[in-house]
């Protein structure tokens, strides 16, 4: 079923925009309602998405065209270069969606210079296969259902009441694939050093992982898989004490979390 989105307008073409379109498409979106505008995206690349037209500056955009849904996809570090002609391109109702770390609603308002809806997003790469943890923040409850209409097809939406709490979800979920990706290298490492091909190490740890996700998809309860598959004085006991030496696997983890989040409420 082709989905009824009114014209909406990406400001910047990168991994984490494109991925949203993807999702987007395949969930039935109508992709010649969207525009891009990056100096930078491959036209191919755009070709492919669908997409109705790409610009490569404010300026080509028609005067008389306005749209009703602008998405700020740029990197945080950009933002208020690429975001202030924005009100320039709002229609009357307009909303504003923001996948950018860090950049807080009422900042975006000042930089755009004119009071609008906005819904902050921390999406992840995970997009790409239609898997993302979308975690959004809404300054109007109203707006959900135009931002879950553009979203929704690349993973599921969890809302948030509280605007300081995107900067917890962008170190846990946001920044979280890389910390499983980090772990499977770490395996695969730690199998060479036992003695195995270096490949064929990687892909255990790889397909380990897979698995281990296909059984939290069926129980939700981490502690009772990890206690199903522990027997007492067994292999996984001994590996599993020196993760849990000095709560050091928990440590790191928490120190990592604690990182990424300060990162953010610094951006």
């Amino acid at each position: 079923m082709t989905k009824t989105v009114d014209k909406t307008l990406f400001i910047g073409g990168g991994n984490m925009g494109r991925a949203i379109l993807r999702g987007y498409k395949t969930d039935g979106g109508d992709m010649s309602k969207i525009s891009i505008i990056d100096p930078f995206m491959d036209a191919q690349d755009a070709s492919e998405l669908g997409i109705g037209a790409l610009h490569r500056a404010y300026d080509d955009i028609p005067s008389d065209l306005k749209f009703a849904t602008i998405v700020l996809a740029t990197k945080p570090q950009v933002f208020e270069d690429a975001s202030r002609p924005v009100a320039n391109v709002l229609s009357e109702d307009a909303l504003v969606i923001s996948i950018m770390a860090g950049v807080t609603s009422a900042r975006i308002i000042q930089n755009i210079g004119r009071q609008v809806p906005v819904v902050r997003c921390m999406p992840n790469m995970a997009a790409a296969v239609q898997k993302s943890v979308n975690v959004a923040f809404a300054t109007d409850a109203s707006r959900k259902d135009q931002f879950e209409a553009l979203f929704a097809g690349s993973g599921p939406v969890s809302w948030v009441e509280d605007e300081d709490h995107i900067h917890a979800t962008t170190a846990v979920s946001g920044s979280g694939p890389a910390y499983f990706f980090a772990f499977v290298e770490a395996m695969g490492k730690a199998g060479e050093h036992a003695g195995l091909d270096p490949q064929f190490a990687l892909d255990l740890a790889t397909d380990t992982l897979i698995g281990a996700a296909e059984l939290l998809k069926q129980d939700r309860m981490p502690s009772k898989l990890r206690e199903s598959v522990t027997s007492k004085g067994g292999t996984t006991a001994a590996a599993l004490e020196q993760f849990a030496l000095n709560n050091n696997l928990n440590a790191i983890v928490l120190e990592a979390v604690k990182a990424a989040q300060s990162r953010s409420k610094a951006l």
